[in-house]
């Protein structure tokens, strides 16, 4: 006979899968481009002379290699309209020409986990892994892989009709906070004023 009984079980077996749930390994590296850890990213790369506030920007398509529980394309949208809010919201320029840099990237995988047991947990659990660069022809200015891991508020009882959506809005957002001040914030210390 169990000394525990069963509810108990199911609570603690319910928890270890949700917590199963966490992030994937970082994509691989590229070859040209020796990553350090970022203090924003999980890892990037700067070359000496970028200077990302004086740089104009494209944006290319940042494609879903792997989607589980959520619609690719439907993220992919989401993600593209956040990061040309969040460069226009810091005064970066986007636009096209020979001076343009390409940011550019993958989406290595997405997924929103927890819709069956959210009755019990309280909250959707969403993950990611990306990888990304900026370059200008041929030459990578910038480089970085990243790993973002968020839930939604804790709420026993039903999920709310929109839940998976604002969660991904907010994965979204935390994405390009992560790379932006990664960018914007490099070098720089709590001592420079």
């Amino acid at each position: 006979m169990c000394r525990w009984p069963c509810w108990i079980l199911f609570i603690l077996s319910a928890a270890a899968a949700v917590g199963a749930c966490g992030l994937r390994a970082l994509p691989p590296k590229p070859a040209a481009v020796a990553f350090l850890p970022g203090e924003y990213l999980k890892e990037s790369y700067f070359a000496p002379d970028f200077n990302p506030a004086e740089t104009i920007y494209s944006f290319n398509a940042f494609p879903v290699a792997q989607a589980s529980n959520v619609s690719a394309e439907a993220f992919r949208k989401i993600f593209a309209e956040e990061l040309v809010r969040a460069w226009q919201a810091q005064g970066l320029k986007i636009g096209s020409g020979k001076d343009a840099c390409s940011l550019s990237g993958t989406i290595h995988h997405l997924a929103v986990r927890g819709a069956h047991l959210r009755w019990l947990t309280g909250r959707l659990f969403a993950s990611l892994t990306i990888s990304g660069t900026i370059t200008r022809g041929d030459r990578v200015l910038f480089a970085f892989r990243d790993q973002v891991y968020l839930s939604s508020p804790l709420a026993p009882g039903f999920a709310a009709p929109h839940e998976k959506d604002l969660l991904l809005h907010r994965l979204a957002q935390e994405t390009v906070n992560h790379l932006l001040n990664e960018l914007l914030l490099h070098g720089v210390t709590g001592d420079s004023g």
